[in-house]
């Protein structure tokens, strides 16, 4: 009895190791963040199983609903995602263009407590087509209350920054 005890302690840690604190549900705290225009609320569900993550965005403003889902798996170097709409735009008039998808490349750091993306898209602008790039830092706090995305876009000098808290369930 004492040796299946102590294989289930093992069995759970090992398991526990390889799990990532990231994964839940998070709503963005406005005031920590960049100004989120078009949008007024941000709500981010991180899933994984295994190699596979799943981030699905929930942005929204008034009965103007956008959600989107981006599965990647961390072990493919190159995952395409369709992309029909890109929501981040703010007011610049660039919109999803080329063949309408994404490519990510995804990667664990800091033993799984930071999921940094990578990720190259075709926008459509009045000067033509634009190839961008955008390296997102998805990070988790010590006490895992809180998420901080970091994200770095080719065609801007400064970073956006969004702030967010567990939802509990």
């Amino acid at each position: 009895m004492h040796r299946f005890f102590l294989l289930f302690l093992l069995l759970g840690g090992l398991t526990a190791a390889g799990a990532s604190p990231i994964a839940g549900v998070w709503r963005i705290n406005l005031e920590r963040s960049t100004e989120l225009s078009p949008w007024r609320t941000y709500d981010l569900t991180i899933e994984i199983a295994g190699d596979d993550v799943t981030i699905k965005r929930k942005l929204a403003w008034g009965r103007r609903v956008y959600e989107d889902v981006t599965p990647v798996n961390v072990a493919t170097p190159g995952n395409v995602v369709p992309a029909d709409f890109w929501p981040d735009n703010r007011h610049l008039g660039a919109y999803m263009g080329g063949d309408k998808t994404k490519k990510v490349r995804a990667e664990w750091l800091d033993a799984r407590r930071l999921l940094r993306l990578s990720t190259d898209l075709v926008l459509d602008t009045q000067q033509g087509p634009r190839e961008v790039n955008i390296l997102s830092d998805y990070k988790v706090s010590a006490n895992g209350a809180q998420l901080t995305l970091t994200e770095l876009r080719s065609t801007r000098n400064r970073p956006v920054v969004y702030v967010f808290e567990r939802v509990n369930p």
